[in-house]
This record gives C-alpha cells, sequence and structure tokens, in this order.
C-alpha cells in the first residue's frame, strides 16, 4: 500500500541532517520521536501517569492482600481472634498442634510427596529434554502440551485413581489372565500412608508445566548456534543440551521451581483424592481443622497453616542453598571434556519415558469418558458389560449453579489480570531506558507471592480482611481471591514473550499511525494476539482450578465445578464423578482450543502471525 503524502513526511523527520554529514556516515536520529516509540502508549500522549495505575494497584492489592491475609492467620496462631473473645496472646494453639497426634504422620507425608515431587518434575523434564528434544517423539509431545496442561489437577487426580486403583482398568487390562485374580486386590492405592501415589501424580502432572516452562527460556537462548558450537567440539547433542544449554536455562526455570516446591507442599485437592487418609497430609489437616464446627479447632488449624508456611519458606531455602552446592560441586563435571556419558545408550530410555507419559495422560481422560458412560463394570471385565447416557443426562439439570459461578468467575478474574498485566508491561517499557527499571522489577516480584506461598497459609486471613468489608461470601469477594492466584501465572506466561517485542516495529507504527496509542492497538496488540490468548487460557485454567479460595472466601455459599469434583471424588459413585471431572476439563481445554485456531482464523492469509 502506498505512502500518503503525511507519512512520508513523518517518516523524513525521523533523521535530521546536517551540513557536515558525509556519505560513509549514518544519519543522526531525532531524540525524540524513536525515544517516544520504545517507551510504548505512554509516549507522547500524558498517559505515562496513568499507566502508573496499574502497576500501583497491582502492588497496593498484592500487598495488603497477602499481608492482611499472614497477619490474620498468626494472631489466631497465638490465640488472638478476637471475634471468638480471644484477645490475649498465648502458645496454647502450639501446644495441642504438637501434641495432635496425627501431626507427626501428617508432616511426614507432606514432606515426602513435596519434595519426591519437585525433584522428580525437575530431574524428568531435564533429562527429557536433553534426551528427546528435537526428536519426532519430542514434537509430538509439543503438540500435546496444551490440551495436558489444560487438565486440571483434580480432574487429572480422578482419572489417575480409576487407573491405578485395585479396581482400576490396568488391574482389569491384565486380570484374570497374567494376575490370576478374579476380585481387586488387597493393596492401598491410591491413598497410601506414604504418600507415593500423590507423588506420582504430582511429578507426572508437573513435568509438561517444567518442560513448558523451559521451552519459553529456550526463546532467550540462541539454540542452533549453541548447538553448532557444541557438536563442533566432538560432544553429542544430548551432552550439549545437559552440559551448555541446562545450566543456561535454570536461571529462567528457578522460580517455576519454587512454585512446583510451594505447589506441592500445599496441595489440597489432590491430597484429598490421592494423598493418604489416617493422617492426612498437613494442608487437607489444616483446612479439616479450619471447617470443624468448633470454633476453638481453628486457633490448632491457624498454627498448623503457620507451621506449613514454615515449612515451604524452609524447603525454599533449602532448594537455594542445594543449587549452590550443586553448581560448587559439579561444575568440574560439565567442563571434565568427557565426550562419553551414560546419557548416550539411555537415548531410547528417554524416549520410551516420554512416550509412557503421554499414554499415562491418554488413557486417565479415556478411563474418565468410559466411567461416564457406564451402567454396570464387573470386575474384571476390560470394557463395561453395560453403557448408559443416564448420568450426562442428570447432570445437565444440577449443573446450572457450578458452571456459571466457575465461567463468570474464571471470565472475570482473568480479563481483570490480562489488563492489568498488560498495564504494568507496558508501563514497564516506559522506564526501559532508566535506571529505575531494576527497582520497579523488585517491586512487581510481589505478585509472585501467592505462588510461592501455601494458600491456606493467609487465605484464612484474606476471608477475615473481607469479613471486615463485609465482602465475605459475595461474588465481588470470589473474583478478587481468583485473581490473587490468576495473575502471577498471567504475567508469568505474556511476560517474557512481551518484554521481547522488537521496539523497532513500535517506532515506524507510531510514525505511521501518528499516535502511540493507534500503532498500540492496531499493530502491537494483533501481533501478540497467540501470546496473549494462550495467557487467558491459562488464567481460565487456574481459575478453574481454584479449591481453596472457593471454599474459604465463597463460604460455602458458591459452588463451582471443582468443588463439586472434589465432594465427589470421595463418594462411590465413579459415574457421576467422572461427568462433573470431564465437565471440568472441558473449559480449559475449549479456551485452549480458541487460543490456537483464533490467530489462525484472523489472519488466515498471514502465516507468520499464526506462530
Amino acid at each position: 500500500m502506498p505512502l500518503t503524502r503525511k507519512q512520508h513526511e513523518r517518516l523524513a523527520n525521523v533523521v535530521t541532517f546536517t551540513p557536515h554529514m558525509r556519505p560513509g556516515n549514518p544519519p543522526k536520529a531525532r531524540a525524540d520521536l524513536p525515544d517516544q516509540a520504545d517507551q510504548g502508549i505512554s509516549s507522547g500522549t500524558g498517559m505515562g501517569t496513568f499507566l502508573l495505575l496499574f502497576p500501583g494497584s497491582v502492588f497496593f492489592t498484592f500487598l495488603v492482600t497477602v499481608g492482611a491475609g499472614l497477619w490474620g492467620t498468626w494472631l489466631p496462631s497465638l490465640g488472638y481472634l478476637p471475634a471468638m473473645g480471644k484477645t490475649t496472646l498465648t502458645l496454647h494453639p502450639w501446644t495441642e498442634l504438637f501434641n495432635h497426634p496425627a501431626i507427626g504422620g501428617a508432616v511426614r507425608s507432606t514432606l515426602v510427596s513435596g519434595w519426591g515431587t519437585a525433584l522428580g518434575a525437575f530431574l524428568l523434564s531435564g533429562l527429557l529434554f536433553a534426551m528427546n528434544y528435537g526428536s519426532r517423539t519430542w514434537g509430538v509431545m509439543e503438540k500435546m502440551l496444551a490440551p495436558i496442561l489444560s487438565v486440571p489437577h483434580a480432574a487429572f487426580a480422578i482419572g489417575l485413581s480409576f487407573l491405578i486403583s485395585p479396581g482400576g482398568w490396568l488391574v482389569r487390562m491384565v486380570s484374570p489372565g497374567l494376575t490370576g485374580v478374579d476380585l481387586p486386590p488387597a493393596w492401598v492405592i491410591p491413598k497410601d500412608p506414604q504418600g507415593l501415589s500423590l507423588m506420582i501424580a504430582l511429578v507426572l502432572k508437573e513435568t509438561p508445566f517444567m518442560i513448558l516452562v523451559m521451552a519459553g527460556a529456550l526463546q532467550q537462548i540462541d539454540y542452533n548456534a549453541t548447538m553448532a558450537v557444541g557438536r563442533s567440539l566432538g560432544y553429542r547433542p544430548a551432552q550439549v543440551r545437559l552440559k551448555i544449554l541446562l545450566p543456561q536455562l535454570f536461571p529462567h526455570m528457578r522460580l517455576s521451581l519454587y512454585a512446583v516446591i510451594a505447589y506441592s507442599l500445599s496441595v489440597v485437592d489432590m491430597s484429598m483424592i490421592l494423598g493418604p487418609t489416617t493422617p492426612p497430609t498437613l494442608p487437607v489437616l489444616v483446612v479439616q481443622w479450619f471447617n470443624d464446627p468448633m470454633l476453638e479447632t481453628r486457633l490448632m488449624g491457624a498454627a498448623g497453616a503457620t507451621l506449613l508456611l514454615g515449612m515451604v519458606l524452609g524447603s525454599l531455602l533449602l532448594a537455594y542453598i542445594l543449587e549452590k552446592a550443586i553448581i560448587r560441586c559439579f561444575e568440574w563435571r560439565v567442563a571434565n571434556g568427557r565426550r562419553e556419558t551414560l546419557l548416550s545408550p539411555m537415548t531410547p530410555v528417554g524416549r520410551t519415558l516420554l512416550m509412557g507419559g503421554m499414554t499415562v495422560f491418554t488413557l486417565t481422560m479415556v478411563i474418565l469418558v468410559i466411567w461416564s458412560f457406564t451402567w454396570q463394570w464387573p470386575f474384571p471385565e476390560v470394557l463395561p458389560a453395560q453403557w448408559s447416557f443416564r448420568f450426562w443426562e442428570k447432570s445437565i439439570h444440577d449443573l446450572g449453579s457450578p458452571m456459571g459461578t466457575t465461567l463468570i468467575t474464571g471470565l472475570a478474574a482473568t480479563m481483570a489480570g490480562l489488563v492489568l498485566t498488560i498495564g504494568c508491561l507496558e508501563y514497564e517499557a516506559t522506564l526501559s531506558k532508566t535506571i529505575a527499571i531494576n527497582r520497579y522489577k523488585k517491586c512487581m516480584s510481589i505478585i509472585y507471592l501467592p505462588l510461592l506461598l501455601p494458600q491456606v497459609a493467609f487465605i484464612f486471613g484474606v476471608q477475615m480482611l473481607l469479613t471486615w468489608f463485609h465482602l465475605d461470601a459475595s461474588a465481588t469477594g470470589l473474583i478478587w481471591s481468583h485473581l490473587i492466584f490468576v495473575l502471577p501465572y498471567i504475567f508469568l506466561t505474556l511476560g517474557s514473550v512481551y518484554r521481547s517485542f522488537d521496539r523497532r516495529i513500535m517506532t515506524t507504527a507510531t510514525l505511521l499511525c501518528g499516535s502511540p496509542m493507534k500503532a498500540f492497538l492496531k499493530v502491537k496488540l494483533p501481533m501478540l494476539l497467540r501470546p496473549i490468548l494462550f495467557s487467558f487460557a491459562v488464567g481460565i485454567s487456574v481459575s478453574v482450578a481454584q479449591y481453596i479460595p472457593t471454599l474459604f472466601i465463597g463460604a460455602g455459599r458458591f459452588s463451582t465445578i471443582t468443588t463439586e469434583v472434589v465432594a465427589l471424588a470421595s463418594g462411590s459413585d465413579r459415574r457421576v464423578a467422572a461427568v462433573y471431572a470431564l465437565y471440568q476439563q472441558l473449559i480449559p481445554m475449549g479456551v485452549y482450543l480458541l487460543a490456537i485456531f483464533v490467530p489462525k482464523l484472523m489472519f488466515i492469509n498471514r502465516k507468520r502471525m499464526q506462530r
């Protein structure tokens, strides 16, 4: 399309020619226009102060919410709760906590499942990357990442329990031919006392997340050049990825690893479905104490939540110390020059593990579908003896309120989180050439606190804060509680892509459009549509999966798909639980599909805009 006269004049004004300019010297750019374009939509429009409202409101909201939440939990743990007439500080709740007969087993199973999950997910994702990246199997896995990540934790836990339980599908496939049994075996899986089945489920669920983070971090590194240099030195591809690429990727993965540690130590919904019961894990035990009809027990619950917070913070500190120790102890292995390692013969094993993980995810979804259409399924039949649509038909009549609450809360929290994230990142662009950028990033790191703190450690205090403002058991309070956990994930998934946007594009667009705001709306947003939609899908998935905020802030007046799924998972009817677990999965999966296909339809004639 030919440029108009006005656009030609703007382009001509970009450079200022001087009488002393020589043919071999580049033109000197005007300082105002390029700098203004680099600074985002606030340049030249007086909107810098307006954009400051976004990070200011986010910082204030998170600081007040998390601070008040922690304070509102710490004080009851010391016996101070004026609503119950407790106005004297005392250590009696802690004495009751440590004298409780279940506390030892709860702490032990929590640490085993939490640390086993973090170490297993990190090591497995690193080895799978080193042994499989670039292969056909890895390509298949990348295509399955979106469906895998869209599966909520509770739905995956239910499907896995249907798969590995004594009367599960895996046992049915080999019985009675290989096992010789006509009745389900008497092993305690899931819900084993050691928490191993919970740990395995968490490893399977968190490994794809770590792989996604690793794939995003690869965009910050010149992969082809690194591989070329490594291969020229005689190293095999797996060795280059393990010795050169992974050490460069880890700084970009550290926060995600810490989030996995915090989540696996404090997870409630999956622990209620797959974890031990006598005693349960510490987060489940704390939730039971908070929901106990005896109000005195809530003080002990606050002490247990504070103990869990200490366990998480101690684990994060230990992870940091281990990181430094491992670097010090094994850095010589990276530079020892050995060309042969155990990775070379283990490459087929790595591909088998990758295919095995994808197969498990597929089987968990298939078994949910089968159980949802089952009428009678006697053991050890591989498939049901009778099929029925009855439970789907019945669920339609009972699904209205939970589905409506889930969709409204998820959409509201995600849209608010997306707007706040884009506003914060645009304001960050105005500071990109100033010394204040590092201070700004440090201040904004407060939004990651909900990912690194146990939900039960501060959500009770948040409930008290909302009660003081008369927002408890309200839709506003519920959306706010979801936003606290949705916003960090949106910022984490969109931040790196948004920051890597080429500023030269905005410079040119601003000159042609005549306004930074027009350039932002007509150029930058369309070019970032795909990552924005993907972040939107992540936000919906996070909101759908929220159990503790809905349980506490909703005060029992709001039921979502997740609360229904967790409640039904402990029941005896697998068919109803399977139907609701599939409903829980269909919401985020549908949004992920929209995030994939909407850019393809909008930019059908622009292939590079679809990527």
